[in-house]
């Protein structure tokens, strides 16, 4: 990884992709109707005290298949020829195989389409299910999403996650037994997670063989739980200075094949209300490699 041309650091989501498909690729975000077991009152209501999806997301206005339509042809008037359909707001594999066929399959609409990522849930998986996605598999590169946050099982207590460590783990184990690669997604600044929590989040996700992890740092969003206790002043935040420290470290700690798809978090619109950083993706892009470049710090060095 550190003699990788690309990037000198970490193997990056856009370096994975062009090398793998030798050219442009770009998502294809669909909003595909589903909910999650801690929202619909199956495991709770609310859902995460930190989620309010419009943060990520902007609702649909148009069905599965005129979404991936129209922003398929965008992305074709810009000369991008490759497609990742990704299905991002919620649960979606929260429902019957039957449901999730049709939806998943309405959105399969252009030969361009050369992989199928779905952010899901560890506890919303099956064997059937599974065994549905190993067949779009033999056509299309498929990846699930599935949300750990934190590998504490106090912390995904506080945040009113609804599932345990155990069962991610058996999740992602039993996704590789059907040849399909998984992509964890971790939050760093968690309230209860310390340090070595975080990377011990990250450390699970190598020994587990997980093809990706997207990092995100913990901020703050409008209309919920979260908000309201960080305004009472019940949750402190990392710096970017912190987070970039214990992120560098992180790194360190990932098998030097896995896809690093992201960096650090986001959010739409006039949702964020806390931290204020970073001032742009490429800005802390530079200053996380500007770190492990000064203390000697590369993907997979501590693997």
């Amino acid at each position: 990884m550190k003699n990788n041309a690309a990037t000198e650091f970490y193997q990056s989501l856009n370096t994975y992709l062009k090398n793998k498909y030798n050219g442009k690729v770009r998502k294809v975000s669909i909003d595909a109707g589903f909910t999650c077991p801690n929202r619909d009152g199956n495991k709770g209501v609310g859902g995460c005290i930190y989620c309010n999806v419009d943060s990520f997301t902007q609702k649909a206005e148009n069905g599965i298949r005129e979404q991936a339509l129209s922003k398929i042809a965008k992305l074709r008037s810009k000369g991008i020829e490759k497609y990742i359909i990704y299905f991002q707001s919620y649960s979606n594999t929260y429902s019957d195989l039957d449901t999730i066929r049709k939806r998943v399959e309405a959105s399969l609409t252009d030969d361009g389409i050369v992989a199928l990522y779905v952010g899901t849930r560890p506890d919303v998986i099956d064997e059937e299910k599974l065994a549905y996605f190993a067949e779009l598999n033999q056509k299309y590169d498929v990846v699930l999403e599935y949300g750990l946050q934190s590998a504490n099982d106090n912390t995904l207590k506080i945040i009113n996650r609804g599932h345990t460590k155990d069962e991610f783990v058996n999740a992602v184990r039993m996704t590789h037994e059907h040849g399909i690669k998984t992509c964890a997604h971790i939050i760093f600044g968690l309230p209860g997670d310390t340090r070595e929590d975080m990377l011990n989040s990250v450390k699970l996700c190598s020994e587990l063989g997980v093809h990706s992890v997207k990092f995100h740092h913990l901020h703050i969003v409008k209309r919920t739980q979260m908000s309201e206790m960080y305004l009472a002043g019940k949750i402190m935040l990392q710096s970017e200075d912190e987070y970039i420290s214990v992120l560098a470290e992180a790194i360190t700690y990932l098998s030097p094949d896995m896809v690093v798809s992201r960096i650090v978090g986001d959010a739409a619109g006039d949702t964020l209300i806390a931290p204020m950083w970073p001032e742009s993706k490429s800005a802390f892009t530079a200053k996380l490699e500007a770190y492990m470049k000064e203390h000697g710090l590369f993907q997979g060095k501590n693997f």
